[in-house]
């Protein structure tokens, strides 16, 4: 299985239509901060995942079995400007 990544600092369309998040990494600097993964193509529409990370830590999320369904497109939203987010999907 090729996963594709898509890393991200801010707000980002991942990609267009139907897709599964396998996993995710997140680091995060000084002051912490929150992102959620949207069932969109825009900032908004459904969240499918929303985590709040503590200031200064890495986290890794494994959803390998059992993947987080997009069905509108994976939308990353990063309120803040202190996170990265890695998103691991497949269409």
């Amino acid at each position: 299985m090729n996963v594709k990544t898509s890393v991200n600092t801010a707000d980002a369309l991942i990609k267009t239509g139907p897709g599964h998040v396998y996993w995710v990494a997140v680091s995060a600097g000084a002051t912490g901060g929150a992102f959620q993964l949207n069932d969109s193509t825009a900032d908004g529409g459904t969240d499918r995942l929303d985590i709040a990370m503590p200031a200064s830590t890495v986290q890794f999320f494994d959803f390998s079995k059992a993947p987080i369904s997009f069905n509108i497109g994976i939308f990353v939203d990063i309120p803040g400007t202190n996170l990265t987010v890695n998103v691991g999907y497949l269409p």
